[in-house]
């Protein structure tokens, strides 16, 4: 089963309805499931197709999204990104995080067993691991725009 068909089964069990244009928002960010997108990019692609669609009616909707583990978002320098959920499975997971393009890289998780012995005593219930810096695509664009 696709991500996006779990996504879709996340929001019939939250009691949200399928509608076009939340299919449409799901399929364009599953689409680009490995980068953190910016809300201006998700707003003139939904508006490409939805014209009368507001700017309120899309957050509005990456909110709730989020809220139900079907979207993730963070902030960036340049403000909000949104990213598809990458594992449905696991909520453990890791990531290097492109502070320029918003590329999300899927990294294996640290050996967290002397972290485990420290909370002996504790409960933990969910961990998430992010690297941020330069990808390797934009250090290539960085150091040719250097030289020119």
């Amino acid at each position: 089963m696709s991500n996006l068909h779990l996504a879709l089964q996340l929001l019939q069990q939250n009691n949200y309805k399928l509608t076009k244009q939340r299919h449409y928002l799901l399929e364009y960010l599953a689409s680009h499931e490995d980068f953190y997108i910016t809300l201006t990019q998700l707003d003139q692609h939904m508006r490409t197709f939805f014209p009368k669609m507001s700017h309120d009616t899309i957050y509005r909707n990456v909110k709730e999204m989020q809220q139900i583990g079907v979207l993730e978002t963070k902030m960036f320098q340049n403000g909000l990104r949104v990213k598809f959920q990458c594992d449905f499975h696991k909520q453990e997971h890791s990531h290097f995080i492109c502070q320029q393009c918003g590329r999300a890289l899927e990294i294996p998780l640290p050996d967290f067993s002397k972290t485990h012995e420290q909370l002996r005593n504790y409960q933990i219930n969910n961990y998430h691991v992010e690297i941020w810096g330069i990808c390797d695509l934009c250090q290539t664009k960085n150091d040719s725009t250097t030289k020119a």
